[in-house]
């Protein structure tokens, strides 16, 4: 495998809608090309507090960063700087609080938008700072930077599910219909990522209520999905339930880096013969 990853953070998508809308992926598992885990998020079920323990491993009460008001540098491993010191490239087109985890806390939106610096633990960089920035335009935007350059690390994260959950709530049509152009978003670039040698992970942060919020410890709010399209991994529906954090080693492994010492063992299951190597 050439341990190169995208992978897709699809804020604010519940289980339910993954397993009803997106029906490229479900396809994918279902005809044993792709591995899918139901995630039950970590609390608090925020934002802020989900994108560091996606990228370092690491619960909410030992990060610190405990609601999405906390605003400033995380002070952990991170798996940017893991990346950069596996002397990986990385590209990174996300919602502004990544910049201000990993690279300029606060957001200048002025001099932060774009970023491009080698010598930094993302290469380059996109962030938008409005929420309803169109999810099309970022994955067109990522398709565009990556005929450009090669990276080794592509994060996309759209936030168009998560701002009609906010407006419209899960249950609505606003919120489905979010779902639904993702899945074709998805179903129009997995392939091209595939053929270009990546391994592809879609996942989410957190779920959404029925009332438009998340944070706390409902089904609603904390249910979501994973999806990996890698051969590494043994295909499929898996009744295995994982966490959030089980996303960042993961992503390590995908990305052919060593976990950190604060990281979970890897508990996605592989290939018997994968394992027999290991």
């Amino acid at each position: 495998m050439p341990n190169k990853a995208v992978f897709v953070l699809l804020d604010g998508l519940q289980s339910q809608y993954a397993r009803e809308h997106l029906g490229y992926l479900e396809h994918c598992v279902e005809k044993q090309k792709a591995a899918k885990y139901e995630v039950l998020g970590e609390l608090p079920s925020a934002s802020r507090p989900m994108y560091e323990t996606i990228f370092t491993g690491v619960s909410a009460l030992e990060h610190g960063i405990t609601n999405n008001g906390i605003v400033r540098l995380s002070n952990q491993k991170h798996l940017f700087q893991m990346l950069k010191n596996a002397h990986k490239k990385s590209l990174v087109l996300a919602y502004y609080w990544i910049s201000e985890l990993y690279l300029s806390s606060p957001f200048d939106r002025n001099q932060d938008m774009v970023h491009q610096d080698a010598n930094s633990c993302i290469d380059r960089g996109f962030f938008y700072y409005e929420d309803t920035f169109p999810d099309s335009h970022l994955y067109s935007m990522a398709a565009q930077f990556m005929k450009q350059d090669t990276y080794d690390f592509v994060l996309i994260h759209p936030m168009g599910i998560d701002d009609a959950g906010h407006k419209f709530g899960a249950g609505s049509k606003e919120y489905s219909q979010a779902v639904i152009q993702n899945d074709k978003l998805l179903s129009t670039y997995i392939p091209m990522w595939l053929d270009q040698g990546y391994s592809v992970v879609v996942a989410a942060d957190h779920g959404m209520s029925e009332q438009g919020y998340h944070g706390g410890n409902s089904d609603s709010q904390r249910n979501t999905a994973l999806y990996i399209i890698d051969s590494r991994m043994r295909q499929g529906f898996s009744k295995k339930q994982l966490t959030t954090l089980d996303i960042a080693p993961l992503l390590c492994y995908v990305s052919g880096i060593e976990t950190s010492e604060k990281m979970k063992d890897l508990e996605v299951d592989l290939h018997d013969e994968n394992k027999e190597e290991q």
